[in-house]
């Protein structure tokens, strides 16, 4: 189970956003998609966490464990 966090333009902290995700391919691609998505202004840079709340996924690659 992955989870999709992000920070919005004029915050520091992450939230979740979404729901959960089974895979992680499905949550790279909803995290790329809220990066791309509008005109840049909304979202500075999204990651994905797994069940346990460990990064996996951040800066456009996979975290290694």
């Amino acid at each position: 189970m992955y989870f999709v966090e992000l920070v919005w333009n004029r915050e520091f902290d992450w939230c979740s956003y979404g729901g959960k995700h089974d895979t992680i391919e499905s949550a790279i691609k909803s995290a790329e998609s809220i990066q791309n998505s509008g005109d840049g202004e909304r979202v500075k840079k999204t990651r994905i966490i797994d069940g346990e709340g460990k990064v996996v996924w951040a800066y456009g690659k996979l975290v290694a464990q």
